[in-house]
C-alpha cells in the first residue's frame, strides 16, 4: 500500500540519514535530495543508495516524500513539492513544532489527492537502533487510501520497537515546549550564568558536589547539539513563548522569598514541586538514577 520509493529531502542531514537507514532496511528503495551536493553525494554513498538534484523529477517518482529540513523552511517545502506529488502518494515531515507545518498539510489535502501526516521523533541522530523511543505522530488526511497507508506506516515503526503517541498540533507543541524547549533554555543559561561569574567550570568542578557535576555534564552534551534547531524551537514556538512569561512570574517570585528570607513562602514552593512529582514514575527510583549516572561518570574518569 505504501509503495516502495522514498524521497528524503534533507537526507544528507542526521535526521535524513537515520530515515534512510531505516527505509533501506525496510525494503524501500531510497532517493536522498539536498542542496549541497558534496554532502549529498557523501551521504548517499555510505547509505548504499541514490541520490538526486532535481527536486521535480525526484517528487514525480516518489511514493513518499519525507521532509527532513530547518522548521522555517518545511511549510514553504510542502507548499512547493505536494502539487508534483502523484495520486495517492504520501509526505509527512519530521519537524519539532506542528502549528504551521499542520496548517500547510491540511491545505495540500484539500488540494490535491495525496495523503499527509506529520512525525516527530524524539530522538536525535545519534540513536544506534530505534527500539523504546517515541514518535510522536499527527494525522492530516487524504484519499481513500488514507487510514491503510498510515496504518502500514505506523506497522513498519512498530517493528523496531518504536512506541506511538498521536496528538494534535496544539498539544504537540505545547509538550514540546515542556520537554524540549524548557530543558534547552535552562542549560544554556546554567552554562551562561555560570560564565558571568569569572569562574572557570574546570576551578568550579573541584569543589563540586553529586547536583553540580551532572547537571555540568548534562549542560555541556546540551550546547553541543544544533544551535539553529534549538532556537528555532523556542523562537518560533508561540507556546514557548508563553512558558516565557510563567516563568519570568515565577523567578520574580522565586527571588522575592530568597531576598525577604521567606521561610515560609519557600517551603511552599518546594513542597509545591514535591507533591506535583510523586506520583510520576520515575520518583519512587530517582535517586538511585542519580547515583547510577554517577557511578557511570567516575568510571569515565577512571
Amino acid at each position: 500500500m505504501l509503495g516502495k520509493k522514498i524521497l528524503i529531502i534533507g537526507g544528507s542531514g542526521g535526521l535524513g540519514k537515520v530515515f534512510g537507514k531505516f527505509f533501506k532496511k525496510k525494503g524501500f528503495e531510497i532517493t536522498l535530495l539536498a542542496r549541497n551536493e558534496e554532502r549529498l553525494k557523501k551521504a548517499a554513498e555510505q547509505l548504499g543508495v541514490k541520490y538526486e538534484l532535481d527536486l521535480k523529477k525526484s517528487v514525480e517518482d516518489a511514493d513518499i516524500v519525507m521532509v527532513s529540513i530547518p522548521i522555517k523552511s518545511t511549510p514553504e517545502m510542502i507548499k512547493t513539492v505536494t502539487p508534483l506529488m502523484k495520486k495517492n502518494a504520501l509526505i509527512f515531515d519530521v519537524t519539532s513544532l506542528k502549528n504551521a507545518v499542520y496548517k500547510e498539510l491540511s491545505n495540500a489535502c484539500d488540494k490535491y489527492p495525496i495523503n499527509c501526516v506529520s512525525l516527530h521523533p524524539m530522538f536525535g541522530p545519534g540513536i544506534k537502533d530505534m527500539k523504546n523511543y517515541v514518535m510522536i505522530l499527527l494525522r492530516v488526511g487524504g484519499t481513500k487510501q488514507y487510514n491503510d497507508k498510515i496504518n502500514d506506516l505506523i506497522a513498519l515503526f512498530k517493528e523496531e520497537g518504536l512506541n506511538i503517541t498521536e496528538t494534535n498540533p496544539k498539544t504537540h507543541d505545547l509538550r514540546v515546549a515542556l520537554t524540549l524547549g524548557l530543558p534547552h533554555m535552562l542549560n544554556i543559561l546554567f552554562l551562561n550564568l555560570l560564565k558571568r561569574s569569572d569562574e572557570s567550570l574546570s576551578e568550579l568542578t573541584r569543589y563540586t558536589g553529586t547536583t553540580f557535576l551532572l547537571q555540568k555534564v548534562f549542560a555541556e552534551s546540551i550546547i553541543q547539539r544544533e544551535m539553529e534547531m534549538f532556537g528555532e524551537i523556542q523562537m518560533e514556538n508561540q507556546e514557548f513563548h508563553e512558558i516565557l512569561d510563567m516563568l519570568e512570574k515565577l523567578i520574580i517570585e522565586y527571588k522575592k522569598i530568597i531576598k525577604n528570607k521567606d521561610t515560609e513562602g519557600f517551603n511552599k514552593l518546594f513542597i509545591q514541586g514535591f507533591n506535583y512529582s510523586k506520583n510520576d514514575d520515575h520518583f519512587k527510583y530517582s535517586y538511585n538514577y542519580f547515583y547510577d549516572f554517577m557511578k557511570i561518570l567516575k568510571k569515565e574518569k577512571m
